[in-house]
């Protein structure tokens, strides 16, 4: 875990990480929120309904998203993050599992007087599509 102050951090700073997706991680999600659309566990229905532009089920857009949150807390700024808002957030491409995402995030502003950098945050498949981007702002505590 990072533990970059406000005074460490500068526009241009760049953190990556990268996590594969796993039927664990769609079984949690799905416990957690509750969500049991069959889009997100039921590979035929999946492939039914989006006539044949899915492999299978799409894992959950939020659980991709939960990726925003771990480049927060953990990377840019890390220890003394709290997310504030998003400013943009897309889902581009469905993701399955066994994709391993590449989580990118880059400083793109910083106001010194409200604590706030600005994230923007692309996630791109082993593939290197893009299947979500946003942009972010988080308070650094400290």
């Amino acid at each position: 875990m990072n533990e970059y102050t406000l005074d460490e951090i500068e526009v241009g700073m760049e953190a990556s990480f990268q996590r594969e997706i796993t039927l664990e991680m769609e079984n949690a999600f799905r416990e957690i929120s509750g969500d049991e659309n069959p889009f997100h566990q039921d590979d035929a229905y999946a492939r039914e309904i989006g006539e044949g532009k899915f492999r299978g089920h799409a894992a959950f857009g939020m659980l991709t998203a939960s990726l925003y949150s771990t480049m927060a807390g953990m990377y840019l700024p890390g220890k003394y993050s709290l997310i504030h808002s998003f400013d943009e957030l897309s889902f581009k491409q469905p993701v399955y599992v066994g994709d391993t995402l590449t989580v990118t995030g880059t400083v793109v502003d910083k106001n010194v007087d409200l604590r706030l950098i600005q994230l923007k945050v692309i996630i791109r498949n082993q593939g290197n599509k893009v299947v979500s981007r946003a942009k972010m702002k988080v308070l650094v505590m400290k």
